[in-house]
């Protein structure tokens, strides 16, 4: 099936002519409307043309290279950091009686894709245009096309229970592989650990930046987390600034100390790039070991994930990785 953009035709694409000359910008459009572009907005001012394109996009952008207080070159960036999501691409063509090479270069080092002579004959201008608008046909046609793999990758991650974009779990997912793991061990021996990673001031950085700043730091965590463990291992991410990996042993030996604590310095140590600077963090983590011949049937994934979070405040304290052996709680009923 064809894409709604393969299906129009050019005279459907949108087109902004953005001109200080009055009488140029009148010849434009008039050149464009007889050759049956259907969609032609003008502006006087570069100016005026962001205000047009921030109300709806356009597939092709003409305008002057030389105008008062923002030339077509500003044009130009200023349109770039517009689509700078990535959900749309203009083509951009310039308006220009310079030939001069290094100016040209530096024109398409900024994001401008064709040049027409400012006195162009209509043949050329009109050859330029139906070719920028079969480029930004295809161009918008892949964007769209991504867009769509993007959200099909997103869901079939949802799905497998798992961060869009990475190995990270939900907590469904976490807890499915944790009560996995348990059974592994009940039947086969062994020993995991379960460490708990909390960034602590979340909400005062999330107040002071943003939400967007405190969720790249979020997402810089679950990267190094990531990088400094296994493939084997379940690397999860949890609500409230929290994220859980848990390491499998063949023995009862605990993972060594020296595995956590360079975790520790990869999360503490090295600063944070964001859109509000280098920002630093503050992650406590807290690790529960637990051995097959210590596992009572009765230990779920939830209990071992509480148990652990209830030392987070010690390891907080200590400034370091703390390790504790699982122990079933005592209650009132056992005594």
């Amino acid at each position: 099936m064809q894409s709604v953009f393969a299906q129009r035709s050019h005279e459907n694409i949108p087109v902004v002519i953005v001109d200080d000359a009055r009488f140029t910008l009148e010849m434009l459009r008039r050149t464009l409307k007889q050759a049956g572009f259907l969609d032609i907005r003008t502006a006087g001012t570069a100016g005026e043309a962001l205000a047009i394109l921030r109300e709806r996009s356009a597939g092709i952008l003409l305008a002057d290279w030389l105008m008062p207080e923002m030339d077509g070159l500003d044009l130009t960036r200023e349109v770039r950091q517009l689509e700078a999501s990535g959900d749309h691409y203009t083509y951009i063509i310039l308006l220009t009686g310079s030939d001069k090479s290094e100016s040209l270069s530096l024109a398409f080092a900024e994001g401008v894709d064709d040049f027409v002579n400012k006195s162009p004959d209509n043949e050329e201008l009109l050859a330029r245009i139906h070719a920028a608008g079969r480029i930004t046909r295809l161009q918008n046609d892949l964007i769209q096309a991504n867009r769509r793999l993007l959200e099909l990758n997103r869901q079939l991650d949802e799905r497998a229970g798992l961060q869009p974009g990475s190995r990270l779990g939900n907590q469904p997912f976490l807890m499915t592989q944790l009560d996995n793991l348990l059974r592994h061990l009940r039947g086969r021996g062994g020993s995991l650990c379960v460490a708990l990673v909390q960034m602590q001031g979340y909400p005062a950085i999330a107040n002071e930046h943003g939400m967007d700043i405190a969720a790249q730091m979020l997402d810089t965590i679950g990267e190094r987390l990531e990088q400094t463990s296994r493939p084997v291992d379940v690397v999860a991410r949890l609500e409230g600034a929290r994220f859980v990996l848990v390491m499998q042993q063949a023995d009862e030996e605990p993972v060594p100390p020296g595995a956590f604590r360079r975790i520790h310095q990869a999360l503490n140590l090295r600063a944070y790039k964001t859109g509000a600077g280098f920002l630093t963090a503050d992650c406590a983590i807290a690790v529960t070991h637990v051995v097959s011949s210590h596992l009572e049937d009765e230990l779920t994934a939830q209990a071992l994930l509480d148990y652990t979070e209830c030392r987070i405040g010690d390891a907080r304290d200590a400034g370091r990785p703390l390790m504790t052996s699982w122990q079933r709680e005592t209650t009132q009923s056992d005594q």
